[in-house]
């Protein structure tokens, strides 16, 4: 997982922005820490929060950790919700466009083909 957070100090505030001097005056010394950080697939840390710098960081993450880390995921076992969550699945045939009437039914819009080259609406 990436996080990607910025760094904003009062002293970023450029001075052609209107109002940048009562802006400067309002803001704290450091308005946003940063910590951009990446985990690996296992949640330790590639590279920890790095707060107060800015920098161009990369990460080396091999590919059968995640290949094992795919085997612990679980969706159904002690922590699963189904109280909370549930998956749907509607089998029903899906039209392009579907109009819902004043009266609360709902009509679907479908294409006839009439003729080799030509169709209508109905």
């Amino acid at each position: 997982m990436v996080s990607v957070n910025g760094l904003m100090r009062r002293s970023d505030v450029p001075a052609q922005m209107p109002h940048a001097e009562a802006l400067r005056a309002a803001l704290p010394a450091v308005c946003a820490d940063g910590g951009s950080c990446i985990a690996g697939p296992d949640g330790e840390w590639l590279l920890a929060p790095q707060v107060g710098a800015e920098g161009l960081w990369l990460a080396e993450l091999a590919l059968a950790k995640v290949h094992a880390e795919r085997q612990s995921f679980d969706p159904f076992g002690h922590y699963s919700r189904p109280d909370v969550l549930e998956l749907q699945v509607n089998r029903a045939r899906r039209t392009g466009a579907r109009f819902a009437d004043t009266d609360g039914a709902a009509s679907r819009a479908c294409y006839v083909l009439v003729g080799p080259s030509c169709g209508s609406w109905c």
